[in-house]
This record gives C-alpha cells, sequence and structure tokens, in this order.
C-alpha cells in the first residue's frame, strides 16, 4: 500500500513539474514573441537608480503625458499622440513597471510614488514648467502630481480618471496577481494559459458603449503589458490606488493651477457623476 501512495505521489511530482516547465517555456516564447514585435520606441533615461523609457516628439510648449493601466507609450502613439505633436513638444514616460521602465517598489507604486519618479525624470529631461495630461490612471496620478508636486505644473488635463474609491470589492483579477508571494506565480500562469483574444474581449470593455478600434490591441502592443512582471506591478499598483484615492480626495481643495476634465457621458468604467463634478 505505501509503494503504491509512494508511486502516486512522484507520478504528481512528475506532472507538477512538467505543468512548471510548460508554463516557463510558454511564457519565454511569448515574452520573445512581445519583445519582438514591439521593442523600445523612445529613450532611456535613469532617475533615482531606476531605467526609465520615454519618447520625446513634436514642438511647441511642453505637454507630459501620463498613461494609463495595462499600457505603455504605443497607446499615445497609436491615438492622440500625433495630433497633439502638432502644436506641442510631447514627451510620454513608460510609468513605474510598465512597457520598457523598471519598478520603483516590489509591492507596487503609490500614485504619489510615481508622480514623484515622473516628475524627477522631467527635470532630469530639462522640462521646467508643462501641461500635464492624465489618462485613465494617469489621471489619478495627475492628481497626485498637482497635489504632491505642483510646481512644474502650468495646467492639467485629465481624461477619463478616476478621482475617488468607486469599486467596493477590488475583483480577484486585481487581487490575485497583486498578492505579496503567490502574485507573481499567478501572473507567470495568466500570461502563459490565459487565451490572448480573451484579453481583447476584456480590453474592448473598457470602450462600452462603443466598440473597441480594429486591432487596438496590435497598435498599441497589448502583449508587451501582459508579460508577468508587467501584470504584477500594473495590479499592484492598481490595488494601492484604491487607498490612495481615498488618502487624497481631502486635499483636491489645495489644487491651484488649472485642470480639464473630460470624461464620456456615457462612461461605464468612470463614471463621469462621481469622478468629473
Amino acid at each position: 500500500m505505501l509503494q503504491i501512495v509512494g508511486w502516486v505521489v512522484l507520478g504528481l511530482l512528475a506532472l507538477i513539474a512538467l505543468a512548471a516547465l510548460a508554463t516557463v517555456l510558454r511564457v519565454a516564447l511569448r515574452r520573445r514573441a512581445a519583445l519582438k514585435a514591439f521593442p523600445p520606441l523612445g529613450k532611456f533615461i535613469t532617475v533615482n537608480g531606476t531605467r526609465m523609457h520615454y519618447h520625446q516628439f513634436g514642438d511647441g510648449p511642453d505637454v507630459v503625458v501620463a498613461h494609463g493601466a495595462t499600457s505603455q507609450i504605443r497607446e499615445c502613439l497609436a491615438t492622440y499622440g500625433p495630433d497633439l505633436a502638432k502644436d506641442f513638444r510631447v514627451t510620454i514616460f513608460d510609468r513605474p513597471g510598465q512597457g520598457y521602465s523598471q519598478r520603483t517598489r516590489r509591492m507596487g507604486e503609490s500614485l504619489r510614488d510615481q508622480a514623484e519618479q515622473m516628475d524627477d525624470a522631467c527635470a532630469a529631461l530639462g522640462i521646467e514648467r508643462f501641461t500635464l495630461m492624465g489618462q485613465s490612471l494617469g489621471g489619478s496620478i495627475g492628481l497626485a502630481w498637482a497635489i504632491y508636486r505642483p510646481g512644474r505644473l502650468e495646467a492639467m488635463a485629465i481624461i477619463a480618471g478616476p478621482a475617488y474609491r468607486w469599486i467596493p470589492k477590488l475583483p480577484w483579477r486585481i487581487r490575485g496577481p497583486a498578492m505579496p508571494i503567490l502574485g507573481p506565480v499567478i501572473s507567470y500562469l495568466v500570461c502563459a494559459w490565459w487565451p490572448q483574444r480573451k484579453y481583447d474581449t476584456d480590453y474592448g470593455n473598457m470602450f462600452t458603449p462603443r466598440q473597441m478600434p480594429e486591432n487596438y490591441g496590435d497598435k498599441i502592443g497589448l502583449r508587451l503589458a501582459l508579460l508577468p512582471e508587467n501584470i504584477t506591478a500594473d495590479n499592484r499598483q492598481l490595488l494601492r490606488m484604491e487607498r490612495d484615492l481615498t488618502d487624497m480626495a481631502p486635499r483636491y481643495g489645495e489644487i491651484r493651477i488649472p485642470v480639464e476634465l473630460v470624461t464620456g457621458a456615457e462612461d461605464q468604467m468612470v463614471s463621469a457623476q462621481l469622478h468629473a463634478t
């Protein structure tokens, strides 16, 4: 009987080892494909000991862009960036832990951490005064920027940016990859085995009630945002964001620069009634 149990245990361990090996190999293949399809577009700068990826284009007064969650530089370039560059010099960073920028904190950067890191990056690039454009989570970072590092800001535009805590309980798809120990393991499994088309469907829900533009995921480099380390960093930031917004809300009256809020009247993710009034 003990011999049978021993064989069963060995068989289970062998299956687990094979599954782990298959996961690692599948992630390696997906990583190779993503990095080949979506290489760095800009330059790199080291700020506070952390490497930041940025792209600067256009000519005119300075506009700095803070992009949203599950995203990186390419989304700006595939959407509003070219129009901005007709009248402004546009600088956009991969946020800490996203795209090709390194994370600054293992357990996830707060909104303030990200704002201060990008403000220091602006200083290192010689950008003294600028208008900030924050999209989605980048808009929340913009609010933190205006509270904690307002010195360089001339004005700010927030596009569909959450200003207040609005999700009573964050779903498992965020809490799982954000876990202290198991989070990176979950991110590996998600990257390896979650169908890519499911990502496109979930991302498309953010465009409701409209349809997501055709091939949008490929245009913005979505596969790069779905590498394991980016999944973990992204969701740890989202987990912290809820607490950060609660702490920041009483201080919005301190903001002294002009702020333009742009939110879709039918936006079902970031309600205009809550976040833009």
